[in-house]
């Protein structure tokens, strides 16, 4: 699957901490639209997805045909200028502004959600709850897709290239978050990449979980 991206410039800034600016970059804009098309292509589709963590909104536009109708939290408050971003193409994503641990939707509200590059950032004292969170607002059998960058050498040393200290933002590593997602899911899949290295210079991880219990 490829990534489907709007015009350069036609995305909502969110602050700082928006990768947006790297889509685009030569080679590192490779890594970050792969990483997402990756994510979204463990997704099954059906009604409803929850994106956590959606940013500028770079996954609605494949999100949009899998699903009918696509929900995002985040933390930041450019809520309107985010939606705003889709409405000539006719996608009317539902956005609210808040964070995992406190997802504001009534239990079994969703078929699937999907989380790109959040957890890392999670303290690992609040992972657990995280999970139970979308565990809660999934309904029976629903999805849950994870990315994660891989915690190592090349991945870090990558991303120190374009500016981005990782050791400031990265708290939980991929082994602690694909462990304790365990707990609440059942794990179908876990992709690493790339797929010809070993897993200790993985750059990336995906993961798909079903929802049990």
């Amino acid at each position: 699957m490829e990534l489907q991206m709007l015009a350069a410039g036609e995305y909502a800034w969110t602050g700082e901490a928006d990768p947006i600016r790297y889509y685009r970059v030569p080679v590192v804009g490779k890594f970050f639209r792969r990483r997402v098309a990756r994510c979204i292509d463990l997704l099954p589709g059906g009604e409803s997805v929850l994106e956590i963590g959606y940013g500028s909104g770079v996954a609605f536009l494949n999100l949009a045909q899998l699903y009918h109708t696509i929900h995002g939290i985040d933390v930041h408050d450019r809520v309107k200028e985010v939606a705003r971003s889709f409405e000539s193409l006719s996608i009317q994503p539902r956005l609210r502004q808040g964070d995992i641990t406190r997802l504001p939707y009534d239990d079994n509200s969703f078929d699937s959600a999907l989380a790109i590059s959040v957890h890392e950032e999670i303290p690992f004292e609040q992972q657990r709850h995280a999970f139970s969170e979308v565990h809660r607002v999934l309904r029976p059998g629903g999805c849950y897709v994870v990315g994660v960058p891989g915690v190592n050498v090349l991945m870090n040393s990558a991303l120190k290239v374009i500016g981005c200290d990782v050791t400031k933002y990265h708290v939980t590593t991929d082994a602690q978050v694909l462990n304790l997602m365990r707990e609440r899911f059942t794990i179908e899949s876990v992709r690493y990449n790339p797929r010809f290295l070993p897993k200790s210079l993985t750059t990336y991880v995906c993961i798909r979980g079903r929802k049990t219990g």
